[in-house]
């Protein structure tokens, strides 16, 4: 993940000792001067049990104190949390317990929240089966629905905007344990929000736009704009739920500036790359008040650029100025490899045919291939 890639290489430069692990050998950030010694997991999603020992094994081999989730194995971390704190009482482990994890990555309960707090959500209607689903979408001319444990830009369909007709209802089967949401489809601007917070307290805090999309389904150029909405929401969630950690939120913002609550990634995203190093080891180290990044810092992923304008030529002109006063997330000064190995690291679709086999609803999304094997979906997590 790129962020996982940022987030190494900041702790890199400020003098940490970084273990960086993954669940195959070929992934960017192990491979980044910013990791002082790198490590290949078992796959948290299909080998949970195997995937703790080996955490808990690493953590004593290498004398680490501080656990840094980057994506949802934060999910499977924090189930076996006890187990983890049994074999090293000392840690840290920065991330918060499993029900206020399960409540934000569940889209449904995560906008009954929103509700409850009083934060701006479009009226949502769940859907637990084919029948409630079509009732659903029959609500508005214009609307939007999503899978409640749906990541990526995946397991949405819409009759609007630029995903529209990308999917058939007919492919839809809700049920009670994996249900969908509709709601209606708002207009307007996307907006994403990354903050550190420490025991509910915002500690750092930065809100992003995405002057370029991939497939119009996630950022590929990242640009620090001012919300004191966006802050706002997220302390007051951090403080309802009492979060430690690092969480994420995605918002739509209408042309009256309202910030329509979206989705809640209960982890790093995007918005790390804006920060600086230093911000960011003080947020996480030695907090002191809250820091808000300023506006008008800018970050791409070159590789995903270049990838755009190749298949969308009549595009050049628009993402060159999209991408401009960027810097790449992969390649940082004296430290190319992760960029090198953005390309390596496809061989992680093989991984992905055998795990899964071919998808024939979904396709063979690259970033399906990309987290495939550190998703949660919301069922039980043995322990």
């Amino acid at each position: 993940m790129p962020f996982a890639v940022d987030e190494i290489r900041k702790l890199g430069a400020t003098g940490r000792f970084v273990l960086a692990t993954d669940t195959f050998e070929a992934a960017p950030g192990s491979h980044s001067r910013g990791a002082s010694a790198h490590a290949v997991t078992p796959a948290p999603t299909q080998r949970t049990g195997e995937f703790i020992d080996s955490i808990i094994d690493l953590m004593s081999e290498h004398d680490i104190n501080w656990l840094l989730p980057m994506f949802e194995d934060v999910f499977y971390l924090s189930a076996h949390r006890e187990k983890i704190l049994a074999a090293h009482p000392e840690a840290t482990l920065f991330f918060p317990g499993f029900d206020a994890l399960h409540k934000v990555h569940d889209k449904v309960s995560f906008t009954e929240l929103c509700g409850e707090l009083g934060l701006p959500v479009a009226e949502p209607i769940t859907a637990t089966d084919e029948e409630q689903f079509k009732a659903a979408i029959g609500n508005w001319d214009h609307w939007f629905a999503r899978a409640a444990y749906g990541r990526g830009g995946m397991d949405i369909i819409t009759n609007t905007g630029p995903l529209a007709g990308d999917g058939d209802i007919d492919d839809i089967h809700p049920t009670v344990d994996d249900p969908w949401m509709v709601q209606q489809f708002l207009s307007g601007t996307d907006r994403c929000s990354w903050s550190v917070a420490h025991e509910g307290e915002i500690v750092l805090h930065s809100c992003y736009e995405h002057p370029l999309m991939i497939d119009d389904r996630g950022g590929i150029v990242f640009e620090s704009v001012d919300s004191p909405q966006s802050l706002e929401a997220a302390q007051r969630i951090a403080k309802e739920l009492n979060w430690t950690g690092q969480i994420s939120f995605d918002y739509m913002v209408t042309e009256d500036g309202t910030h329509y609550m979206v989705e809640c990634n209960p982890r790093p995203t995007a918005g790390c790359t804006v920060a600086t190093p230093e911000e960011f080891d003080t947020a996480l180290f030695s907090p002191d008040g809250l820091v808000v990044v300023p506006a008008g810092r800018k970050k791409k992923i070159e590789v995903a650029v270049v990838r755009d304008t190749l298949r969308h030529p009549l595009r050049a002109r628009s993402n060159r100025a999209a991408a401009k006063g960027a810097t790449d997330v992969y390649y940082g000064d004296h430290d190319y490899l992760p960029l090198l190995y953005t390309a390596l690291s496809l061989q992680h679709i093989r991984a992905y045919r055998k795990a899964l086999g071919m998808n024939r609803k979904k396709g063979e999304q690259l970033v399906a291939t990309q987290f495939f094997d550190v998703l949660y979906d919301g069922g039980g997590i043995s322990v």
